[in-house]
């Protein structure tokens, strides 16, 4: 609780109570004011005396008419007003939320009986007192994410023989495959890519879905390229990891292998005008992060 004394009255609600002694005498031990609003939200304030202190609550009225599963969240301030010197002891409860099962929430012990009784402190005098009420109401303007991370270990291989090599243009590119519930292309330069024009052969794996994902969301692969040696049995394979996202659409090897060692005829690698490129593909991971509702 915060306890503080403050000029300004309370912003909702003043409750004004007269000849409080009888309360007692008359067996009312509990009494409630009148519906007020705040935020958008009706409340009754509820006095008890009791347990040798003044017990303040707050309950939300009008339930029924609210949504299912409403909650509302707020921070609560009791006040009672000093008559002798016109400022108000506020006291402040912690952020409380307010739900069907639990609609009402305050202090059991706002203020003592003997402080409040006590002359000198000015909250009875003629045996009248004020109390008040203000609420902050907490509105749910946070952006809840939830990160999701799915781990797959699923390997997929595909095999491509790619003819007329001499004659192919500036690029080739494969047609789709899915791994991982993606859709990806093999992308391949039969003389180098820029940077590689004339040297080597430049052979990348590319995303098809990365351009349209949001900026949290990330694929991470094991990727295998592998370019057969069609004579002799063996290839030339290399590999990597790595996280596809927006700003890494494509991912692979500028310089895969020079020109002159593709074209070796003893290599096997070209055989016929033709290379076979194959493809070992795991998607590991999957990373995302979506907003709750």
């Amino acid at each position: 609780m915060a306890v503080e004394v403050r000029d300004a009255s309370p912003r909702h609600n003043l409750l004004k109570i007269e000849s409080f002694s009888l309360l007692s005498e008359s067996g009312i031990d509990k009494f409630e004011s009148n519906e007020f609003e705040a935020a958008g939200h009706k409340y009754g304030n509820t006095d008890e005396n009791g347990s040798r202190h003044i017990s303040v609550y707050l309950a939300i009225s009008g339930t029924t008419s609210l949504p299912a599963g409403w909650e509302v969240n707020a921070v609560f301030t009791f006040f009672m007003f000093d008559q002798l010197r016109d400022n108000y002891l506020s006291v402040r409860g912690k952020m409380r939320r307010f739900q069907p099962v639990k609609s009402l929430w305050g202090l059991a012990k706002f203020l003592s009986h003997n402080t409040f009784k006590e002359a000198s402190n000015g909250y009875l005098v003629e045996d009248k007192c004020v109390l008040g009420a203000e609420i902050f109401v907490v509105q749910r303007q946070a952006i809840g994410e939830c990160l999701s991370l799915v781990k797959s270990t699923d390997l997929f291989k595909q095999e491509w023989k790619i003819c007329n090599f001499s004659k192919l243009g500036e690029d080739w590119l494969s047609e789709e495959f899915t791994v991982g519930g993606y859709k990806w292309k093999l992308w391949l330069y039969p003389k180098g890519n820029v940077n590689n024009k004339g040297c080597n052969i430049s052979i990348f794996l590319k995303s098809v879905d990365a351009k349209d994902f949001d900026h949290h969301e990330k694929v991470k692969v094991n990727c295998s390229i592998i370019l057969k040696d069609q004579l002799n049995g063996g290839c030339k394979k290399l590999s990597y990891c790595i996280w596809f996202s927006t700003t890494t659409l494509t991912w692979g090897y500028p310089g895969f292998m020079p020109l002159t060692q593709l074209r070796d005829k003893k290599k096997g690698y070209l055989v016929n005008d033709c290379i076979v490129v194959e493809v070992e593909l795991k998607v590991e991971f999957k990373r995302s992060v979506k907003s709750l509702s």
